[in-house]
This record gives structure tokens, sequence and C-alpha cells, in this order.
């Protein structure tokens, strides 16, 4: 079983809160769990994709919150060829027009090292999807 622990950033009105979170991946029984603890609260998920507890893990965060992570990033992109569970890839250095313009990221081994992510990261440079604003996903 692996283990990986994560510290989430929840935006709750203008404030931002901090939140532990564990992620582990049972590979004998194919299966993702996720506990997050925030403000004393424990939240629990599982699943058979990252993407999918990510989903439920949202869910279960009252509206009160909304998770700060590469995932919920703009500039955060599944690759278009097909993605591996748990990867996504930063694009916040230049602005894609269409899903065309990514595309030299996954041609390119050490461009796809230097971009790759997990949904649970986060950087300095998250910014919010939009109605308005998003990138390719």
């Amino acid at each position: 079983m692996k283990t990986e622990k994560y510290l989430l950033y929840l935006k709750s009105s203008e404030e931002i809160v901090t939140a532990d979170a564990k992620y582990q991946f049972d590979e004998d029984n194919d299966l993702i769990k996720v506990k997050l603890v925030v403000e004393e609260n424990i939240i629990e998920v599982d699943g058979d994709c990252a993407e999918n507890v990510f989903r439920k893990l949202s869910s279960k965060l009252s509206n009160k919150y909304k998770i700060h992570s590469c995932y919920t990033c703009r500039y955060g992109n599944f690759c278009p060829y097909g993605d591996q569970d748990n990867q996504i890839f930063c694009i916040n250095d230049f602005e894609p027009k269409c899903k065309e313009d990514v595309l030299f990221i996954f041609q390119d081994e050490e461009e796809m090292k230097k971009r790759s992510r997990t949904l649970f990261d986060v950087c300095s440079g998250f910014k919010p999807c939009s109605d308005d604003y998003w990138t390719y996903k």
C-alpha cells in the first residue's frame, strides 16, 4: 500500500484554511482512500480512481470550502492522449487557444516530467477555474 501526505488549501470566504490530506493506494484491491482533516473534522472517501475520489471529497465538504489544488486550478490539465491516475500537468506559463496547443508537452519526456503533478499538489501560482477563464482539461 502506497501512502502520500498532502497539505491542501481550502478557500473559506476570504480566508485560506489548511487541511491535512492522506492519500493511500491499495494495489491489492485497486482502491484509493483519502482522509482529510479540516478544522478538527475528519472526512474519508474511497474509490477506484483519484478523480472520482476527488469529486466525492469535494461533495462531502460543505459549501463553505473550495479545494485549492492542481485539480481545481485553471492551469492543471490532463494528458489528451489518456492520463494516468492521479496525474495532471501544469501549463501556467502559456495560454492555449485549443487542445492542440498542449500537445508538445506530451511529445517530450523532459517537458512531461517538468510539468507533471498530482491532483492534490498545490503551488503559489494557483488560480481557480471560472466560467470566464479555464484552460483545456
